[in-house]
Protein backbone atom coordinates (compact mmCIF):
# COMPACT_ATOMS: atom_id res chain seq x y z
CA UNK A 1 0.00 0.00 0.00
CA UNK A 2 2.96 1.93 0.84
CA UNK A 3 4.20 1.88 -2.46
CA UNK A 4 1.41 1.51 -4.85
CA UNK A 5 -1.27 3.27 -2.86
CA UNK A 6 -1.26 6.92 -1.08
CA UNK A 7 2.35 7.13 -1.28
CA UNK A 8 2.33 6.81 -4.35
CA UNK A 9 -0.29 8.92 -5.52
CA UNK A 10 1.26 12.01 -3.11
CA UNK A 11 5.14 11.64 -5.40
CA UNK A 12 2.65 11.33 -8.30
CA UNK A 13 1.03 14.65 -7.37
CA UNK A 14 4.10 16.19 -6.55
CA UNK A 15 6.12 15.52 -9.45
CA UNK A 16 2.93 16.74 -11.66
CA UNK A 17 2.76 20.12 -10.26
CA UNK A 18 6.36 20.19 -10.22
CA UNK A 19 5.95 19.55 -14.02
CA UNK A 20 2.70 22.44 -14.84
CA UNK A 21 5.39 24.79 -13.07
CA UNK A 22 7.75 24.64 -14.61
CA UNK A 23 6.21 24.32 -17.96
CA UNK A 24 4.22 27.56 -17.08
CA UNK A 25 7.86 29.40 -16.18
CA UNK A 26 9.43 28.12 -19.39
CA UNK A 27 6.47 29.39 -21.74
CA UNK A 28 6.55 32.62 -20.69
CA UNK A 29 9.22 33.66 -18.68
CA UNK A 30 8.10 37.32 -18.22
CA UNK A 31 4.05 37.69 -17.78
CA UNK A 32 4.15 41.27 -18.95
CA UNK A 33 4.32 41.16 -22.31
CA UNK A 34 4.77 44.38 -23.64
CA UNK A 35 4.34 47.82 -22.01
CA UNK A 36 3.40 51.22 -23.94
CA UNK A 37 1.89 54.38 -24.26
CA UNK A 38 -1.62 55.37 -26.23
CA UNK A 39 0.19 57.56 -28.30
CA UNK A 40 0.94 54.15 -30.80
CA UNK A 41 -2.54 52.46 -30.21
CA UNK A 42 -5.09 54.45 -30.96
CA UNK A 43 -8.93 53.36 -30.57
CA UNK A 44 -11.57 53.39 -33.73
CA UNK A 45 -12.86 56.17 -32.64
CA UNK A 46 -10.78 58.54 -34.88
CA UNK A 47 -13.42 60.68 -36.24
CA UNK A 48 -13.28 63.08 -33.40
CA UNK A 49 -14.24 66.89 -33.28
CA UNK A 50 -11.30 68.60 -34.39
CA UNK A 51 -10.59 70.24 -30.73
CA UNK A 52 -11.38 66.70 -29.22
CA UNK A 53 -8.18 65.47 -31.75
CA UNK A 54 -6.13 68.20 -30.34
CA UNK A 55 -6.58 67.25 -27.03
CA UNK A 56 -5.81 63.78 -27.51
CA UNK A 57 -2.44 64.49 -29.59
CA UNK A 58 -1.16 66.66 -26.62
CA UNK A 59 2.47 65.56 -25.55
CA UNK A 60 1.21 67.09 -21.92
CA UNK A 61 -2.52 66.03 -21.97
CA UNK A 62 -2.93 63.64 -24.23
CA UNK A 63 -3.00 59.82 -25.06
CA UNK A 64 0.65 60.14 -23.66
CA UNK A 65 -1.23 59.59 -20.34
CA UNK A 66 -2.59 56.61 -20.61
CA UNK A 67 -0.23 53.69 -20.18
CA UNK A 68 -1.06 49.92 -21.59
CA UNK A 69 0.45 46.91 -19.65
CA UNK A 70 -0.09 43.66 -21.70
CA UNK A 71 -0.34 40.99 -19.69
CA UNK A 72 0.18 36.62 -21.52
CA UNK A 73 0.24 33.60 -20.63
CA UNK A 74 -0.39 31.85 -17.49
CA UNK A 75 -0.96 33.88 -14.08
CA UNK A 76 -0.10 31.58 -11.13
CA UNK A 77 1.24 31.68 -7.82
CA UNK A 78 4.89 31.75 -9.20
CA UNK A 79 5.14 34.26 -11.66
CA UNK A 80 2.40 37.14 -10.14
CA UNK A 81 5.14 38.32 -8.11
CA UNK A 82 7.45 39.40 -10.54
CA UNK A 83 4.54 40.61 -12.53
CA UNK A 84 3.01 43.25 -9.61
CA UNK A 85 6.66 43.85 -9.21
CA UNK A 86 7.33 44.76 -12.96
CA UNK A 87 4.27 46.88 -13.09
CA UNK A 88 5.07 49.02 -9.87
CA UNK A 89 8.74 49.25 -11.08
CA UNK A 90 7.35 50.58 -14.23
CA UNK A 91 5.11 53.51 -12.40
CA UNK A 92 7.72 54.36 -10.05
CA UNK A 93 10.23 54.92 -12.84
CA UNK A 94 7.51 56.93 -14.83
CA UNK A 95 6.34 59.00 -11.17
CA UNK A 96 7.23 62.55 -11.30
CA UNK A 97 8.23 62.67 -14.87
CA UNK A 98 6.39 64.62 -17.81
CA UNK A 99 5.48 60.78 -18.83
CA UNK A 100 3.67 59.72 -15.43
CA UNK A 101 0.56 58.33 -16.53
CA UNK A 102 -3.27 59.26 -15.56
CA UNK A 103 -4.55 56.16 -16.73
CA UNK A 104 -3.41 52.82 -16.66
CA UNK A 105 -4.78 49.79 -18.71
CA UNK A 106 -3.50 46.56 -18.23
CA UNK A 107 -4.80 43.87 -21.05
CA UNK A 108 -5.15 40.57 -19.87
CA UNK A 109 -6.44 39.16 -23.75
CA UNK A 110 -3.57 37.02 -23.66
CA UNK A 111 -3.39 35.43 -20.39
CA UNK A 112 -4.55 31.65 -20.60
CA UNK A 113 -5.85 31.41 -17.47
CA UNK A 114 -4.72 32.40 -13.74
CA UNK A 115 -5.09 31.32 -10.08
CA UNK A 116 -6.60 32.55 -7.11
CA UNK A 117 -3.44 33.59 -5.94
CA UNK A 118 -3.01 35.96 -8.82
CA UNK A 119 -6.69 37.27 -9.20
CA UNK A 120 -5.91 38.60 -5.65
CA UNK A 121 -2.96 39.55 -6.43
CA UNK A 122 -4.35 41.61 -9.35
CA UNK A 123 -7.50 42.74 -6.84
CA UNK A 124 -3.66 44.19 -4.67
CA UNK A 125 -2.44 45.78 -6.91
CA UNK A 126 -5.64 48.31 -8.65
CA UNK A 127 -5.63 49.62 -4.79
CA UNK A 128 -1.76 50.23 -4.60
CA UNK A 129 -1.48 52.02 -7.40
CA UNK A 130 -4.65 54.83 -6.74
CA UNK A 131 -2.96 55.16 -3.75
CA UNK A 132 1.09 55.23 -4.13
CA UNK A 133 0.73 56.03 -7.29
CA UNK A 134 -2.00 58.23 -7.51
CA UNK A 135 -3.57 56.49 -11.32
CA UNK A 136 -6.82 58.46 -12.06
CA UNK A 137 -8.36 55.73 -13.60
CA UNK A 138 -7.32 51.74 -13.68
CA UNK A 139 -8.63 50.15 -16.89
CA UNK A 140 -8.96 46.15 -16.72
CA UNK A 141 -9.18 44.00 -20.11
CA UNK A 142 -10.74 40.92 -19.70
CA UNK A 143 -10.78 40.10 -23.32
CA UNK A 144 -14.17 38.24 -23.13
CA UNK A 145 -17.81 39.25 -22.94
CA UNK A 146 -16.90 35.60 -20.26
CA UNK A 147 -14.81 37.65 -18.00
CA UNK A 148 -11.16 37.01 -16.82
CA UNK A 149 -10.13 33.12 -16.93
CA UNK A 150 -10.34 32.08 -13.17
CA UNK A 151 -13.00 31.25 -10.72
CA UNK A 152 -12.37 34.19 -8.48
CA UNK A 153 -14.68 37.02 -8.90
CA UNK A 154 -12.09 39.16 -10.61
CA UNK A 155 -14.62 41.31 -12.47
CA UNK A 156 -16.48 42.08 -9.77
CA UNK A 157 -13.42 42.89 -7.72
CA UNK A 158 -11.29 45.48 -10.17
CA UNK A 159 -14.90 46.82 -10.81
CA UNK A 160 -15.94 48.13 -7.24
CA UNK A 161 -19.84 48.11 -8.50
CA UNK A 162 -21.68 50.76 -7.18
CA UNK A 163 -24.33 49.94 -5.02
CA UNK A 164 -27.61 50.79 -6.33
CA UNK A 165 -28.31 52.55 -2.78
CA UNK A 166 -25.13 55.02 -3.50
CA UNK A 167 -26.03 58.25 -4.62
CA UNK A 168 -23.02 59.22 -6.31
CA UNK A 169 -23.72 56.39 -9.07
CA UNK A 170 -23.94 57.41 -13.07
CA UNK A 171 -25.33 60.10 -13.77
CA UNK A 172 -26.82 61.86 -17.03
CA UNK A 173 -23.15 63.99 -17.39
CA UNK A 174 -20.79 61.24 -16.22
CA UNK A 175 -22.59 58.73 -18.45
CA UNK A 176 -20.85 60.92 -21.25
CA UNK A 177 -17.81 59.01 -20.91
CA UNK A 178 -19.23 55.70 -21.51
CA UNK A 179 -20.39 57.55 -25.01
CA UNK A 180 -23.61 58.67 -24.01
CA UNK A 181 -25.07 56.02 -21.54
CA UNK A 182 -23.65 53.60 -18.89
CA UNK A 183 -22.96 50.19 -20.95
CA UNK A 184 -23.60 46.96 -19.35
CA UNK A 185 -22.23 43.42 -20.35
CA UNK A 186 -26.36 43.06 -22.09
CA UNK A 187 -25.76 45.55 -24.48
CA UNK A 188 -23.42 45.75 -27.61
CA UNK A 189 -22.04 49.79 -27.20
CA UNK A 190 -18.90 50.56 -27.52
CA UNK A 191 -17.62 50.24 -24.00
CA UNK A 192 -19.02 46.60 -22.62
CA UNK A 193 -18.49 47.34 -19.12
CA UNK A 194 -18.65 43.82 -17.27
CA UNK A 195 -20.15 45.98 -14.16
CA UNK A 196 -21.42 49.27 -13.61
CA UNK A 197 -18.93 51.05 -11.71
CA UNK A 198 -18.66 53.38 -8.60
CA UNK A 199 -17.92 57.19 -9.71
CA UNK A 200 -15.86 59.92 -7.78
CA UNK A 201 -14.57 63.23 -8.25
CA UNK A 202 -10.63 62.97 -10.05
CA UNK A 203 -7.92 64.43 -8.02
CA UNK A 204 -7.04 66.11 -11.66
CA UNK A 205 -11.01 67.62 -12.04
CA UNK A 206 -12.43 66.53 -14.62
CA UNK A 207 -15.65 68.39 -14.47
CA UNK A 208 -17.52 64.72 -14.17
CA UNK A 209 -17.47 62.07 -11.76
CA UNK A 210 -14.94 59.19 -13.10
CA UNK A 211 -14.99 55.34 -12.21
CA UNK A 212 -11.17 54.56 -9.75
CA UNK A 213 -11.37 50.99 -11.76
CA UNK A 214 -13.47 49.62 -14.81
CA UNK A 215 -13.73 46.45 -16.25
CA UNK A 216 -13.95 46.43 -20.24
CA UNK A 217 -14.09 43.34 -22.79
CA UNK A 218 -12.07 44.54 -25.01
CA UNK A 219 -9.05 47.09 -25.78
CA UNK A 220 -10.82 49.10 -28.38
CA UNK A 221 -13.66 49.52 -25.50
CA UNK A 222 -10.77 50.45 -22.95
CA UNK A 223 -9.29 53.36 -25.14
CA UNK A 224 -12.24 54.78 -25.99
CA UNK A 225 -13.11 55.23 -22.54
CA UNK A 226 -9.81 56.27 -21.60
CA UNK A 227 -9.77 59.04 -24.33
CA UNK A 228 -13.12 60.21 -23.05
CA UNK A 229 -11.63 60.82 -20.11
CA UNK A 230 -8.70 63.09 -21.49
CA UNK A 231 -11.05 65.13 -23.26
CA UNK A 232 -13.53 65.60 -20.27
CA UNK A 233 -10.40 66.46 -18.15
CA UNK A 234 -9.69 69.71 -20.33
CA UNK A 235 -13.41 70.35 -21.59
CA UNK A 236 -16.53 68.25 -20.63
CA UNK A 237 -18.64 70.45 -23.11
CA UNK A 238 -17.04 68.13 -25.72
CA UNK A 239 -18.41 65.15 -24.98
CA UNK A 240 -21.49 66.86 -24.15
CA UNK A 241 -21.75 67.91 -27.98
CA UNK A 242 -20.64 64.22 -29.38
CA UNK A 243 -23.94 62.94 -27.45
CA UNK A 244 -25.89 66.05 -28.40
CA UNK A 245 -25.12 65.20 -32.08
CA UNK A 246 -25.84 61.49 -31.68
CA UNK A 247 -29.14 61.30 -29.57
CA UNK A 248 -31.40 58.59 -30.84
CA UNK A 249 -34.08 59.53 -33.85
CA UNK A 250 -37.45 60.83 -33.10
CA UNK A 251 -40.60 60.03 -35.11
CA UNK A 252 -43.46 61.83 -35.96
CA UNK A 253 -46.93 61.18 -35.66
CA UNK A 254 -47.55 60.66 -39.95
CA UNK A 255 -47.11 57.18 -40.95
CA UNK A 256 -44.03 56.94 -39.02
CA UNK A 257 -42.04 59.58 -40.89
CA UNK A 258 -38.82 60.73 -39.37
CA UNK A 259 -38.08 64.39 -39.35
CA UNK A 260 -35.69 66.35 -40.83
CA UNK A 261 -34.68 69.09 -38.98
CA UNK A 262 -32.00 72.01 -39.14
CA UNK A 263 -30.27 70.31 -35.78
CA UNK A 264 -29.89 67.02 -37.85
CA UNK A 265 -28.36 69.15 -40.78
CA UNK A 266 -25.40 70.93 -38.48
CA UNK A 267 -25.22 67.33 -37.15
CA UNK A 268 -24.16 66.15 -40.51
CA UNK A 269 -22.12 69.20 -41.53
CA UNK A 270 -20.33 68.69 -38.00
CA UNK A 271 -19.88 65.37 -38.74
CA UNK A 272 -18.36 65.87 -42.15
CA UNK A 273 -16.43 68.73 -41.05
CA UNK A 274 -14.54 66.43 -38.68
CA UNK A 275 -13.97 64.16 -41.28
CA UNK A 276 -11.98 67.06 -43.47
CA UNK A 277 -9.91 68.06 -40.59
CA UNK A 278 -8.71 71.66 -41.69
CA UNK A 279 -10.89 72.50 -43.90
CA UNK A 280 -12.89 75.44 -43.78
CA UNK A 281 -16.51 75.39 -42.89
CA UNK A 282 -18.09 77.47 -45.77
CA UNK A 283 -15.77 74.36 -48.21
CA UNK A 284 -17.45 71.65 -46.31
CA UNK A 285 -20.92 73.09 -46.52
CA UNK A 286 -20.37 73.34 -50.43
CA UNK A 287 -19.81 69.86 -50.43
CA UNK A 288 -22.67 68.77 -48.15
CA UNK A 289 -25.17 70.30 -50.44
CA UNK A 290 -24.57 67.59 -53.05
CA UNK A 291 -26.05 65.02 -50.09
CA UNK A 292 -29.49 63.96 -50.05
CA UNK A 293 -31.25 62.31 -47.32
CA UNK A 294 -32.20 58.79 -46.52
CA UNK A 295 -34.16 57.09 -44.27
CA UNK A 296 -34.16 53.51 -43.48
CA UNK A 297 -35.73 50.92 -40.72
CA UNK A 298 -34.52 48.36 -39.09
CA UNK A 299 -33.35 45.06 -40.61
CA UNK A 300 -33.28 47.18 -43.75
CA UNK A 301 -30.40 46.39 -46.09
CA UNK A 302 -28.62 49.50 -46.87
CA UNK A 303 -26.58 47.45 -50.13
CA UNK A 304 -25.40 43.86 -50.52
CA UNK A 305 -21.82 42.83 -50.83
CA UNK A 306 -20.76 43.13 -54.33
CA UNK A 307 -23.39 45.22 -55.68
CA UNK A 308 -22.32 48.47 -57.85
CA UNK A 309 -21.17 51.02 -56.08
CA UNK A 310 -23.28 54.06 -57.11
CA UNK A 311 -23.29 56.38 -53.70
CA UNK A 312 -20.82 57.50 -51.04
CA UNK A 313 -23.16 57.81 -47.46
CA UNK A 314 -23.14 59.44 -44.20
CA UNK A 315 -24.43 58.41 -41.63
CA UNK A 316 -25.92 61.13 -39.07
CA UNK A 317 -28.00 58.50 -36.23
CA UNK A 318 -28.97 55.88 -36.09
CA UNK A 319 -26.50 52.39 -35.82
CA UNK A 320 -25.44 50.41 -39.15
CA UNK A 321 -23.91 46.93 -39.32
CA UNK A 322 -21.10 46.26 -41.81
CA UNK A 323 -20.34 42.28 -42.60
CA UNK A 324 -18.70 40.01 -44.91
CA UNK A 325 -21.14 37.24 -46.76
CA UNK A 326 -20.08 34.01 -46.52
CA UNK A 327 -17.40 34.95 -43.53
CA UNK A 328 -19.25 33.83 -40.43
CA UNK A 329 -18.84 36.25 -37.63
CA UNK A 330 -17.31 38.71 -39.72
CA UNK A 331 -18.90 41.99 -38.45
CA UNK A 332 -18.16 45.34 -37.28
CA UNK A 333 -20.44 48.52 -36.46
CA UNK A 334 -20.34 51.54 -38.34
CA UNK A 335 -20.52 54.79 -35.90
CA UNK A 336 -22.56 56.98 -36.14
CA UNK A 337 -20.26 60.10 -38.09
CA UNK A 338 -18.81 57.95 -40.05
CA UNK A 339 -18.86 57.94 -44.01
CA UNK A 340 -19.25 54.95 -46.19
CA UNK A 341 -19.14 53.79 -49.78
CA UNK A 342 -16.44 56.16 -50.72
CA UNK A 343 -13.74 53.78 -51.71
CA UNK A 344 -16.14 52.10 -54.13
CA UNK A 345 -17.49 55.63 -55.41
CA UNK A 346 -14.08 56.63 -56.31
CA UNK A 347 -12.56 53.60 -57.52
CA UNK A 348 -15.82 52.29 -59.34
CA UNK A 349 -14.94 48.63 -57.74
CA UNK A 350 -18.28 46.88 -56.06
CA UNK A 351 -19.77 46.80 -52.43
CA UNK A 352 -17.05 44.49 -50.33
CA UNK A 353 -19.60 44.33 -47.73
CA UNK A 354 -23.20 43.62 -46.98
CA UNK A 355 -24.59 47.14 -44.90
CA UNK A 356 -27.77 46.39 -42.81
CA UNK A 357 -29.55 48.94 -40.13
CA UNK A 358 -29.42 47.36 -36.79
CA UNK A 359 -31.43 50.32 -34.68
CA UNK A 360 -34.90 51.50 -34.82
CA UNK A 361 -34.23 53.40 -37.92
CA UNK A 362 -31.06 55.73 -39.32
CA UNK A 363 -30.81 58.97 -41.39
CA UNK A 364 -27.81 58.89 -44.00
CA UNK A 365 -27.22 61.84 -46.18
CA UNK A 366 -25.95 60.20 -49.89
CA UNK A 367 -23.52 61.48 -52.67
CA UNK A 368 -24.70 59.75 -56.44
CA UNK A 369 -22.39 58.89 -59.14
CA UNK A 370 -23.67 61.72 -61.16
CA UNK A 371 -23.11 64.64 -58.44
CA UNK A 372 -19.50 63.18 -57.71
CA UNK A 373 -18.90 63.46 -61.44
CA UNK A 374 -20.32 66.52 -62.21
CA UNK A 375 -18.00 67.81 -58.72
CA UNK A 376 -14.70 65.75 -59.95
CA UNK A 377 -14.89 67.81 -63.35
CA UNK A 378 -16.71 71.43 -61.88
CA UNK A 379 -14.53 71.18 -58.40
CA UNK A 380 -11.91 69.45 -58.53
CA UNK A 381 -10.71 71.04 -55.18
CA UNK A 382 -13.77 70.05 -53.07
CA UNK A 383 -13.84 66.90 -54.69
CA UNK A 384 -10.60 66.47 -53.09
CA UNK A 385 -11.92 66.13 -50.08
CA UNK A 386 -13.52 62.88 -50.87
CA UNK A 387 -10.39 61.85 -51.39
CA UNK A 388 -8.79 62.70 -48.00
CA UNK A 389 -11.10 61.11 -46.34
CA UNK A 390 -9.95 57.89 -47.74
CA UNK A 391 -6.77 58.39 -46.95
CA UNK A 392 -7.23 59.18 -43.75
CA UNK A 393 -9.52 55.52 -43.50
CA UNK A 394 -6.67 54.30 -44.85
CA UNK A 395 -4.22 55.30 -42.02
CA UNK A 396 -6.85 54.72 -39.49
CA UNK A 397 -7.14 51.22 -40.71
CA UNK A 398 -3.36 50.64 -40.15
CA UNK A 399 -3.65 51.86 -36.39
CA UNK A 400 -6.20 49.16 -36.44
CA UNK A 401 -3.98 46.65 -37.43
CA UNK A 402 -1.52 47.69 -35.38
CA UNK A 403 -3.88 47.51 -32.23
CA UNK A 404 -4.89 44.29 -33.15
CA UNK A 405 -1.41 42.72 -33.71
CA UNK A 406 -0.81 44.04 -30.39
CA UNK A 407 -3.76 42.93 -28.77
CA UNK A 408 -4.31 39.14 -29.97
CA UNK A 409 -0.80 38.29 -31.62
CA UNK A 410 -2.72 37.98 -35.18
CA UNK A 411 -3.68 40.35 -38.47
CA UNK A 412 -7.37 40.63 -38.24
CA UNK A 413 -9.78 38.90 -40.56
Amino acid sequence: MTIYGMTAALLAGIASALSVYAAQSVSYQNPVRRTMTARSLRSSSWNRPTEAASILDSNEIGRKKILIIQLQGHLFFGNVAQLTDNIKATLEQKKGTPAEPWIVIIDFTLVLGMDSSAAQAIGKLKDTMRKRFHIDVAIFVSGSRDGFPCKYDLSHELSCPADPADHDTISKEAALLFGGEAKTEETDGPTNLVHTPRLIRSSRDTGLPIPQNLVCDSLDSALIFAENVLIARKNPCLLEDIAEFREPLTKSNNEGEFYSSDEEKRSAIIFLSNLCPGESLPDVEQLFSLFKREVYNENEIIWRQGSVSDSAKLLVKGRLLSLLENEEGTLEQIPTGAMLGELGLVKGIDRLNTVQCVSDGAVLYSLDREDWDVLKRDNPRIARFIDMIIVNYLSHRIQHVNSRVFETKYLPV
